[in-house]
């Protein structure tokens, strides 16, 4: 691996941690932050008002035992871990959060939000499988800000503009994925999480790009260098929970197994469908994020990216995760996990999963 591309590598796998003197900066600016729980929350509205949109959920679970505290012990450990930040103001970007933004796609998270209440101004968008009352929802949405925030117009013409450099980063977000996929020794697993999830914390859209476009163009001159051999005749999918907090312990000792492994989380990160219609640009982006269950969301997956297996993680008191993905033709493995499990018994229950394949 050259220089460049370990170089890049670190500068992604540290924009989270990074971000944090960014969020202060902004803050100081007067600069609205919106903390965000959930993939379909439309940030291209948000950024078209200028408030930023943060993911706020929770990576580690430290602050576990003091949300314990004021929310069931049975509820899941990632809600768990983001309440606990929440309420312990731990989290630098919850704490600088105007609001807190998420949607009613899971029950117990819905009620999570609801209970930060007394410490954030929150709002819960509602999830739509028809389109047209997404549009409307997204309206209410709008209504709502510009109301809370004394903002006087909502731009339209920014708002094309928006839709047109988030696009660009999704766009460039599968391009880095499919080199991925189809030339797994040029990076890790571990290193995609890291670039997917870290490019999350660039405040600045135009930086974003810039960015991803640069670590692109390295990655494709890397193809070029002398490789070892890999079996790329297909890939491991490992889906479930949000995987940023558990890359270091699970997913990266699985970047040594000759087999490209692609991650996909359920409830957190950021929606990366492409929209390139400005015909009726609500109605397209009402389609970007049309509510889909997660299987349907896990047939596309298997059916894009050439998928010959799924592992799925379930942390403890999860209930969106009741689908079984073992009726799907492919071979599943299902696993519980924590943020205080045996991180070494569950990878070596996965790797002896993927080597019988």
């Amino acid at each position: 691996m050259n220089n460049n591309l370990v170089n890049q590598l670190e500068e992604f796998k540290n924009l989270r941690h990074d971000a944090f003197i960014k969020a202060y900066v902004l803050k100081n600016e007067g600069k609205i932050i919106a903390g965000i729980y959930g993939k379909n929350v439309p940030r291209e509205i948000l950024w078209a008002l200028d408030i930023i949109p943060i993911n706020i959920f929770g990576i580690d679970g430290s602050n576990i035992e003091a949300a314990e505290k004021l929310i069931d012990k049975k509820s899941c450990s990632l809600l768990k871990a983001s309440y606990g930040y929440v309420v312990t103001d731990r989290c630098p970007f919850s704490h600088f959060a105007d609001i807190i933004i998420g949607t009613n796609y899971c029950f117990d998270k819905e009620c999570m939000i609801n209970k930060l209440k007394g410490n954030k101004q929150i709002y819960i968008i509602n999830e739509h499988k028809d389109a047209a009352d997404l549009v409307s929802e997204y309206k209410d949405f709008i209504y709502f800000l510009q109301q809370k925030f004394n903002i006087d117009k909502f731009d339209e013409d920014k708002f094309v503009k928006i839709v047109k450099k988030l696009s660009n980063i999704s766009k460039l977000v599968q391009e880095i994925t499919d080199i991925y996929i189809k030339h797994p020794y040029v990076i890790g697993s571990n290193d995609l999480i890291n670039i997917i999830y870290g490019s999350q914390f660039i405040f600045d859209l135009n930086e974003r790009i810039y960015k991803l476009q640069q670590l692109k163009e390295t990655l494709e001159k890397a193809l070029s260098e002398p490789t070892v051999s890999f079996n790329t005749t297909g890939s491991i999918l490992i889906t479930g929970v949000p995987l940023a907090g558990f890359n270091e312990e699970i997913i990266k000792p699985l970047s040594s197994l000759n087999k490209a492994i692609l991650t996909s989380s359920c409830c957190e990160g950021e929606n990366y469908k492409i929209v390139d219609d400005f015909e009726d640009l609500y109605l397209n982006l009402a389609q970007k994020y049309i509510y889909v269950s997660s299987k349907e969301n896990i047939n596309s997956i298997i059916s894009i990216y050439n998928i010959e297996a799924i592992v799925n993680l379930k942390t403890q008191g999860c209930k969106v995760q009741l689908e079984e993905y073992n009726d799907l033709g492919i071979p599943f493995l299902p696993v519980n996990i924590d943020y205080n499990c045996d991180y070494e018994e569950v990878t070596t229950k996965i790797k002896s999963f993927i080597n019988k394949l």
